[in-house]
């Protein structure tokens, strides 16, 4: 189940003249800031791509120097080269702490932030940049109101939401921030204005933000606050509450929790625990805390609608692990689809070191793009060493390089055969069948940890700014940290388990499907069943059986991969209704069989 956020709120309402309690400290993200940074005209730049844009950066607390409530002051931000200054006009800017860790936030704007502690510094206003003759800070967040944030309850989150009809003059290319040399516990999403979902997001292993720098002060007070577990749940829920109270004279003195916002108190003790019990589904519960210590006046915090008993939000929650009956030829695990990258001479992907030797016997470049595509084309090299900036591969050193159809597996005539320690690497996207056909590159996060052979790998981006259908892969190209070009590579001796995964919420009233892939060359049918439960991995001739029987329907598909919608009436007897989802996947020639995980729904709002 969705679980609410345990962030706990902070008090605001500050007036200006606590700007000037304690010692300022000001502070880089990262630090030190790297020599070079990368460049990105989300959200600072003025390009037709960049304009009409809602960005977040969202920054590890632990990228600043304290571990004690903060007062903010100014945020700048920094460029990768000159500015010539400019305006923007129709920006909102927010602050908030990000209820995620910063290297797992999600394409959910909202869901990046804590609506207690958010706070807009800037409504529908007018931007200005700064004139920089080189990189430096371009853009000066300087706060009338400072900001309230304590780096201990998550991450620093930076909302920038531009308007479509925004006049947009000068402007700046953002410096990029993370690499092995200067990490960066940031990340960022990015997508069109008023739109509830990004259309991608950036969290690779060594950060991506901008270059940010921080003016804080210690803040001076009592503050009180608290967290919960759980916050939701079943009737009875008993919920353990923490006192997260924060005194500068320290230390906190005396607790009152009142627990369902009767104004009686329930509680004086400091951690205490409690059981809610209710009828009916979403009942919330406000909880309020008041606080005292020898110095400051009492400080009382209430968080509205803070427990939730009995919800009804409808959730989709893989389980369990299928299995194959024997080994059989299958892609390395690629990350998510992200977006998709469009160049007219431009093509992605990634390289890895080859922990052990290992065999390719197929390439195919996912067709993410929509309408889609009807060619691709991929580019394989394996190298003795490592990639350098602007290398240009041998001839020996490109293995396969070919155009075919799309939606297909490309195979090479023979096996190609990677030598452990050498390096992999594979460029590739779909276009259409004409010479000035742009390249559409499906792009995944990155830089991504997944495995070859049950060797564990770590993947980072490629590319090639090179029409390779014209050079045949001999060009040049370039290692680089950030997103990768998805390129499935089909390695001889993989165990390929299918996967089920669920699309959309199965709300009342809503078509969620069900998106089937048997993973495995060679599948020319597939079946989807459903029943009432889970089962412990129950071994069948066609794999582990997840699915508790009787199985009240059974869907046949004569694909190997696909979506099956489900439509789910609208009828609120339905609510809190279970049902357990498993796919079976067939290749009759080589008597090769499979299933997927489960996928269970719970039906609700």
């Amino acid at each position: 189940m969705r679980s609410l956020s345990l962030i706990a709120p902070l008090v605001f309402g500050l007036t200006v003249g606590l700007a000037a309690q304690g010692p300022q400290t000001t502070h880089t993200m990262p630090n030190p800031l790297p020599a070079t940074m990368g460049g990105n005209y989300f959200p600072f730049g003025n390009t037709t791509s960049a304009n009409s844009q809602h960005v977040q950066f969202i920054y590890s607390g632990k990228e600043i120097n304290a571990t004690y409530p903060i007062l903010i002051t100014r945020l700048r931000f920094h460029s990768t080269g000159a500015c010539p200054g400019g305006a923007m006009t129709q920006v909102t800017i927010s602050l908030s702490t990000c209820p995620l860790a910063w290297n797992a936030i999600t394409t959910n704007y909202a869901g990046n932030m804590t609506p207690a502690t958010t706070v807009v510094v800037r409504k529908n206003a007018t931007i200005n940049f700064t004139v920089t003759p080189g990189a430096g800070w371009a853009y000066d967040l300087k706060l009338a109101t400072p900001y309230l944030y304590d780096p201990t309850k998550g991450g620093l989150c930076f909302d920038w939401h531009r308007q479509p009809t925004s006049v947009i003059t000068g402007g700046f290319v953002g410096g990029m921030c993370g690499n092995a040399t200067n990490p960066l516990m940031g990340s960022r999403t990015y997508g069109a204005a008023n739109t509830p979902t990004a259309a991608g997001l950036t969290a690779s292993a060594n950060g991506y933000a901008c270059g940010a720098e921080i003016t804080f002060n210690p803040a001076k007070g009592l503050y009180s606050s608290f967290s919960a577990k759980p916050t939701e749940g079943n009737s009875p829920l008993k919920v353990q509450f923490t006192d997260t109270t924060y005194s500068s004279a320290g230390p906190v003195t005396s607790w009152a929790w009142d627990f369902n916002n009767d104004n009686v108190i329930d509680s004086k003790v400091q951690n205490p625990t409690y059981v809610y019990s209710a009828k009916g589904w979403d009942t919330y519960f406000s909880v309020s805390l008041t606080t005292t210590d020898k110095t400051h006046p009492s400080s009382k915090v209430t968080y509205k609608d803070f427990i939730r008993v009995n919800p009804s939000t409808a959730t989709a929650v893989d389980y369990g692990k299928g299995s194959t009956n024997k080994p059989a030829p299958s892609p390395i695990g690629m990350p998510d689809y992200t977006y998709t990258y469009s160049a007219s001479a431009g093509v992605r992907g990634y390289y890895f070191t080859a922990p052990a030797q290992f065999i390719v016997n197929g390439f195919e470049a996912p067709n993410t793009f929509v309408p889609p595509e009807t060619d691709q084309t991929v580019t394989c090299v394996v190298l003795a060493t490592p990639p350098t900036a602007q290398f240009t591969p041998t001839a020996a050193e490109v293995v396969y390089h070919a155009t075919g159809k799309a939606n297909a597996i490309m195979r090479p005539a023979k096996p190609i055969i990677v030598p452990k320690g050498h390096f992999f690497g594979v460029l590739g996207a779909c276009h259409a069948p004409t010479a000035a056909s742009p390249f559409r590159n499906s792009y995944g996060n990155g830089e991504y940890f997944t495995t070859v052979n049950s060797h564990k790998i770590q993947v980072k981006r490629l590319w090639m700014n090179a029409d390779s259908r014209l050079n045949k892969g001999i060009g040049p190209m370039n290692p680089s940290s950030g997103a990768i070009g998805r390129v499935f590579v089909h390695v001889i001796g993989n165990t390929s388990v299918p996967g089920l995964t669920t699309g959309g919420k199965p709300t009342l009233g809503g078509k969620p499907t069900l998106d089937y892939n048997a993973g495995f060359s060679g599948a020319i049918g597939s079946m989807v069943i459903m029943g009432a439960g889970r089962l412990p991995a129950v071994k069948t001739p066609f794999g582990n059986l997840l699915v508790r029987p009787p199985f009240y329907m059974t869907i046949f598909a004569a694909n190997d991969k696909g979506s099956l919608p489900i439509p789910i009436p609208n009828d609120a007897g339905l609510t809190g209704l279970t049902l357990n989802w498993q796919s079976v996947h067939f290749n009759m020639k080589d008597a090769l069989y499979g299933t997927s995980n489960g996928t269970e729904w719970f039906i609700g709002k």
